[in-house]
């Protein structure tokens, strides 16, 4: 059977606080009048935090009630809270002395008044300080609370109960004896302070590793920016919540941590590494949250402004509110997302991985849904304006709802149900208002379901056929990539519409690579049959006025195909092209052709197909470029820890796409260790690059990363040229 909340912590008053040592318990108390008060230990645990203050003679009165204001006043320092709401209470003028606590606890989402007024020098009630108690948590209210073990639960208002059932079930909330919840009783001091002790296992004020195994105990961060300057805030075991409060300005690492709840108040940086867990996030500030690849999170909520989060493992859901303008959301290569919902304002989600729905609520404006290569987004609805989706990535099905407006959709074959009352944009041309279509990419016009104003016939009678053309090989000339490697789905085709024939040339990950000239570019074509005395004219766009000098280049190549010769015509791919097309006229005495080239083609990035590895025996080294090891045979000196050049190191290899100037980065545990700038030089031409991990005794300098343990989970961003990929995580354990 469950003691009262006053008999138990009356039975334990004598043992050491929660926090505080067992000879600072025993030592005088710092509130003379709280030294025989059943919460002495609780009360000196919270003064000696700073938290409560007493009275200006210097007693605390413990059993005189507290105050809304008072308890805001204690909230306001135990979160360290910054931001203040605008007045809107009717008797609060902002001269008081808890003013300004009443309305930080206000924009904290933990006071709201009862409509008009604050009653902020009203004591406040049993279940008034539980809400606001369990809001600061970060607390769900229950929506089917349970209070009948109490006698007196049927009396708990609505507002309440859903925020006291959980704390009862936490065993928190015990009652006041009875079988009792006394909810419209009036707290007083001491029962606040021993419910704040019983409630929080931990609160931490400073840098360090902190195991917790209290399922049902909370723990507060409120550690100052001091702390980022040493090893930030790491955290494993066992919590029912996390509070991250706003003075926090340390990193945070949920190492493998479980909990029910996270709130994140504070302007810092929070990572969910190892097999962490977390039932509910809610971001409060402009922090940068990380779901590690082996972590997991239920719901997420964005409510702060510049806010950012980066999913490389899973989340059951992810809700950017109204609240957090210009959030940014990514979800990486192996990352799963089952809904994103968005009502902020300029709200990016960049998808690498999967995400079965996006939801555009129409108070979201301007939001951009960017499905990159590899990615797969199975819906996105949208009622928002100005909504945006492109990317090589996949994203099977965009419905846009009545009221939205400004909707483009540039993806390659998305299936567009427009319910609007405005047309669709897509490519070179729209689907129009209550028709559906299929998107075909940024430079061609969708593909019509139903009738449409802008048509899509040959119009004028003209006869429609196929064009004798093919596809032109295409070939690396530097020999680095393979040809099969180039671009998947390579297709070409066309339709002759009197004596212009229009062709379509369609392609994936089309890589970037060096012609016969030399020169590196996108390359792609097509090959027109060769017939003597055939002189070419090119170039990008429309067809000129003054088509200018002939390409002779073209009429010099000659490609056999199916028992037929063809000369070949290659573009060298960049945005403004794959938006304008190109042309090609060929003139033969008084005979002239026109050929129209529209371009279905996706262009690879400069970063990507990364492959990171320990080199720790002789068989990882092996994995190593043949010209390097070639080069530098196997050496057992390698194992050994005094050598300048002793293992492990960490290797990375790249796609050969990736030439010139590049910066690498690497994190260990969601924490930068080495920002690798090539910026002014240029990588390695055989796409690799070694890191030695440790440092040795002796030698110095030779840590790349300057940590003597190696041990850890790695990520290598690799950034070119405004892109940006990154490593799947390597886990290092030795």
């Amino acid at each position: 059977m469950k003691k009262s909340l006053a008999a138990i912590l009356s039975s334990t008053m004598a043992l050491s606080m929660l926090s505080v040592s067992a000879a600072a318990a025993n030592a005088k108390p710092v509130m003379e009048d709280a030294a025989n008060s059943w919460a002495a230990s609780s009360i000196d645990r919270w003064v000696q935090h700073g938290i409560v203050e007493g009275n200006s003679d210097g007693t605390f009165k413990p059993y005189r009630s507290l105050s809304r204001g008072e308890l805001a006043a204690i909230f306001t320092r135990m979160f360290g809270l910054t931001e203040k709401a605008e007045n809107k209470y009717a008797d609060l003028t902002g001269s008081e002395w808890y003013a300004d606590a009443i309305l930080k606890c206000t924009a904290a989402g933990i006071l709201e008044g009862d409509g008009k007024n604050a009653n902020a020098a009203a004591p406040v009630t049993r279940q008034e300080a539980m809400t606001m108690f369990a809001r600061a948590m970060g607390m769900a209210p229950d929506a089917s609370p349970d209070l009948s073990q109490f006698t007196d639960g049927g009396r708990v208002a609505d507002w309440a109960a859903g925020y006291m059932a959980p704390l009862a079930e936490m065993g928190i909330l015990d009652g006041v004896g009875g079988g009792r919840v006394a909810p419209d009783e009036h707290i007083d001091r001491a029962s606040t302070m021993a419910l704040l002790d019983k409630a929080i296992e931990e609160y931490i004020t400073s840098s360090g590793e902190i195991a917790l195994e209290n399922e049902n105990g909370f723990t507060v961060i409120n550690a100052a920016a001091s702390a980022r300057d040493t090893e930030g805030v790491t955290l494993s075991g066992k919590a029912a919540g996390l509070v991250i409060s706003a003075g926090t300005a340390a990193d945070v690492t949920a190492d493998g941590l479980t909990a029910g709840s996270v709130r994140i108040d504070g302007r810092t940086s929070v990572s969910l590494d190892g097999a962490a867990s977390a039932g509910r996030v809610n971001v409060h500030a402009a922090a940068s949250v990380s779901v590690g690849a082996s972590s997991q999170a239920g719901e997420i909520t964005l409510h702060g402004a510049d806010a950012s989060l980066s999913v490389f493992g899973s989340a059951d859901r992810v809700e950017i509110a109204e609240t957090a303008a210009s959030a940014s959301v990514m979800v990486a290569t192996d990352a799963s997302v089952e809904t994103v919902a968005i009502s902020a304002a300029q709200t990016e989600l960049s998808a690498y991985g999967s995400i079965a729905s996006v939801d555009v609520t129409k108070q979201a404006a301007d939001t951009l849904v960017s499905a990159e290569s590899g990615a797969q987004i199975d819906r996105v609805s949208t009622a928002g304006t100005g909504t945006t989706v492109k990317g090589a990535g996949k994203v099977s099905h965009v419905a846009v709802s009545d009221g939205a407006s400004g909707v483009t959709v540039n993806t390659i074959g998305s299936k567009i149900d427009n319910n609007s009352s405005e047309a669709v944009s897509s490519g070179t041309g729209s689907i129009q208002p209550g028709h559906a279509g299929t998107s075909n990419g940024e430079n061609s016009a969708p593909t019509q379901d139903g009738p449409s104003s802008g048509g899509s016939g040959s119009g004028g009678g003209d006869t429609v056929q196929q064009a004798d053309i093919v596809k032109a090989p295409l070939l690396d000339q530097s020999g680095t990539i393979d040809a099969d490697a180039l671009v998947r789905d390579y297709q070409v085709s066309s339709t002759v519409k009197g004596d212009v024939t229009e062709v379509t040339i369609s392609g994936e990950h089309l890589m970037k690579h060096q012609n016969a000239q030399g020169v590196s570019d996108y390359w792609i074509g097509f090959g027109i049959p060769a017939k003597e005395g055939n002189t070419y004219y090119a170039g990008y766009g429309a067809v000129p006025e003054e088509l200018g000098a002939p390409v002779d280049s073209i009429a010099d190549r000659t490609y056999e195909e199916n028992g037929k010769t063809y000369n070949t015509v290659y573009f060298g791919l960049k945005d403004v092209d794959l938006e304008n097309g190109a042309y090609v006229v060929v003139k033969n005495g008084e005979d002239t052709a026109a050929y129209r080239v529209s371009f279905q083609v996706t262009l690879a990035p400069v970063v990507e197909n990364m492959q990171v590895w320990v080199v720790n025996d002789q068989a990882s080294y092996e994995r190593l470029p043949a010209d390097y090891t070639g080069a530098h045979p196997w050496d057992d000196a390698y194992l050994q820890p005094e050598n300048a050049a002793a293992l492990p190191w960490l290797a990375v290899s790249y796609d050969s796409n990736v030439t010139g100037a590049v910066e690498i980065q690497v994190t260990k545990d969601g924490t930068p260790v080495g920002s690798k700038s090539h910026a002014e030089s240029t990588v390695n031409t055989d796409r690799y690059q070694l890191w030695h991990l440790t440092k040795p005794a002796d030698s110095e300098g030779r840590d790349y990363f300057d940590q003597e343990d190696a041990a850890g989970t790695y990520v290598v961003t690799i950034r070119k040229d405004g892109q940006t990929v990154s490593s799947e995580a390597l886990v290092y354990a030795p």
